[in-house]
């Protein structure tokens, strides 16, 4: 099956879920929206049979904005998260380095929020999503030995792609009584997974180290992306939304 059509269908099923949960929520009770931007920290690791080493100068920041709509007093609410930033992924292992690549990565994740509330009033809320994330190749690097004294061309590519599958888990800590905070501040942990596929994103590389001898590099981008992200969120509650198909009294009847 065509790889494309599996990220559009992905795409489509993750956009439809999120508005479907948002038309249902209202039913239950009156509800209030919430926005939650916060910084990121994370270290992403692509398990391949290119490269061994787990540190290749990977350490990404970026920033997210979530967007939330949460029953009052609710046990369970819904989050649809964006996240922008820069990392490096790897393309190959030779000697003591590392072939990588920069990428500007935007994730789109439609989250599940179980909140557990604790007696102290702590909350934790547990988190699992779906959704898919974007890759845009940006540079080439080497990382290692002598790696900054290394010149690296891509010469071609071959079968590239830049939207891709992923899930996550996770959890964001909130510390005291959230309930009635227009504004609270949460700290959290999550895992992301994305499906680099088999057989795409071929890259032809050429390096020069510091003595003009020439490394030919040919390595997929594929394999197991596991992303852990340390986030640090700011909440804000926009305010109460009523029941939108609610009918209004009359202002014929006391």
């Amino acid at each position: 099956m065509n790889k494309g059509y599996i990220n559009k269908q992905f795409f489509k099923i993750s956009k439809h879920l999120f508005f479907f949960i948002v038309l249902l929520s209202p039913a239950l009770a009156k509800a209030q929206v919430e926005i939650s931007p916060g910084i990121d920290m994370s270290f992403p690791v692509l398990l391949n049979s290119n490269n061994t080493n787990l540190y290749y100068k990977q350490l990404s920041f970026g920033v997210h904005l979530g967007i939330s709509y949460k029953p009052t007093n609710t046990q369970f609410f819904p989050t649809l998260n964006y996240a922008i930033g820069q990392t490096v992924l790897p393309l190959k292992q030779f000697e003591k380095n590392v072939s990588a690549l920069a990428f500007l990565y935007q994730n789109v994740i439609l989250n599940g929020n179980l909140v557990v509330t604790f007696e102290n009033n702590n909350s934790l809320y547990l988190i699992g999503g779906i959704g898919f994330s974007y890759l845009k190749p940006r540079f080439p690097e080497v990382s290692g030995t002598n790696g900054l004294a290394m010149e690296v061309h891509i010469d071609s590519t071959k079968n590239t792609n830049t939207i891709f599958p992923a899930m996550s888990l996770g959890f964001e800590y909130v510390y005291g009584g959230s309930v009635n905070r227009n504004i609270y501040l949460s700290i959290g942990l999550t895992f992301q997974y994305t499906i680099l596929f088999a057989q795409q994103n071929t890259y032809y590389e050429t390096i020069i180290d510091a003595q003009q001898k020439q490394v030919p590099i040919v390595a997929d981008l594929s394999g197991n992306l596991i992303t852990p992200n340390f986030n640090v969120t700011l909440h804000y509650l926009l305010g109460r939304s009523i029941i939108f198909w609610q009918k209004k009294k009359s202002s014929f009847y006391l």
